[in-house]
Order: structure tokens, then C-alpha cells, then sequence
């Protein structure tokens, strides 16, 4: 004799399986996902944006102290035999020396390029914005004729990413810059063109 044993559903399992099969509200189902779908899109794209500012005004900030670095002029490495007569004859012909640029001097430049990193962090809310947070100097490289600064920075996300809890973000920036010579007809103070 077999045993036959009648499976019989509970109440719960019924409405579950009743909702699931049923077809009434699946419209509302469907537009609640997809909002939230673009809601959490926007959230993602707010804080890709910000990021993105952040690291444009650190770029800038970093371009500034560069600029004003290498506009320290090394008195000594430019005028150092510069006007002779013997250098004269040498430059108006095929035989002068290649223009490496001008001549910084790396310790000023360097002292000036820290102090506007500085200025730009005691007014950082006013300058770079409330997501940016203070930014540090990692490398200052100088070889006499270029400045090179590589910087960083902590950005504040405005928004929480969705199921991560990343909330900062480091960010970094690296710019060098050179000073060159204007190309000009005046050799000596003789204009010749």
C-alpha cells in the first residue's frame, strides 16, 4: 500500500504565489524601478561631476604655483658672459649655441611655488570650492630651466555612492612649466628688423 501525503499551501505561500502570477500593478512596479534606476544614475553622475571640478581647480591651483615659481629669473646663469664682443660674432652666425631658455633659480622658485599652494589653501572655500579639501605638495622638481609640481588633494562627494560608502576621493595633479624667450629682431639693443 502506498502512502499518499497531500501537500497543502500555506496561506502566506498562497498570496505570494497569487502576487507573483498576477498581473495587476506590474506597470507601477515597472516605473518605481525605473526611477529609481535614474535616480541613482543622477546621484553617480553628481558626484563624477564634482569629482571633475575638483580636479580642475587643483589642476589650476597647481598651474598657478608653477607659474609663479618659474618666473624667478637666476640673475647669475643669465647675464654670465652673455654681452662680449666674442659671443657677439658667435650668435650672428650658424655657430651659436642652441636657446636652452631662461635660467630659474629652483630655490626661490620653489619657496614661491609652496607659498601659493599655501595661499590657495587658508582661501580654499572661496577659490577651489567647498569639495575640495587641502592640498599638499608631493614632488617639486627643478632643473634650472623647468619646474615641475606634482600636487594632491582629498574630494568630498556631495552625494554617498549607492551601496559602496565611498564618500572622498584623492585626486592629483602633476603640471610643469618653462619660461622661453620671445623671438625678436633686436640683438644687443641694435633693432634690426
Amino acid at each position: 500500500m502506498g502512502l499518499a501525503i497531500k501537500v497543502t499551501k500555506s496561506r502566506a505561500t498562497q498570496v505570494i504565489s497569487r502576487f507573483i502570477t498576477e498581473e495587476r500593478g506590474s506597470l507601477s512596479i515597472l516605473i518605481l524601478s525605473l526611477f529609481m534606476t535614474i535616480l541613482i544614475t543622477l546621484l553617480i553622475l553628481t558626484d563624477i561631476s564634482s569629482i571633475y571640478f575638483a580636479k580642475r581647480s587643483l589642476t589650476q591651483a597647481t598651474e598657478a604655483a608653477a607659474q609663479r615659481g618659474v618666473r624667478n629669473l637666476d640673475l647669475e646663469k643669465y647675464y654670465k658672459s652673455k654681452y662680449n664682443f666674442t659671443k657677439m660674432i658667435l650668435n650672428m652666425t650658424d655657430a651659436r649655441e642652441k636657446d636652452p631658455g631662461i635660467p630659474i633659480d629652483c630655490y626661490k622658485g620653489r619657496d614661491d611655488a609652496f607659498s601659493t599652494i599655501a595661499e590657495f589653501s587658508r582661501n580654499r572655500e572661496s577659490l577651489l570650492g567647498p569639495q575640495l579639501g587641502e592640498i599638499q605638495i608631493q614632488e617639486v622638481q627643478c632643473d634650472g630651466y623647468q619646474l615641475s609640481l606634482r600636487t594632491s588633494a582629498t574630494a568630498r562627494l556631495p552625494f554617498v555612492i549607492p551601496f559602496t560608502g565611498i564618500e572622498k576621493v584623492e585626486i592629483s595633479s602633476q603640471v610643469g612649466t618653462f619660461d622661453e624667450r620671445k623671438i625678436t629682431t633686436n640683438y644687443y639693443g641694435i633693432n634690426i628688423g
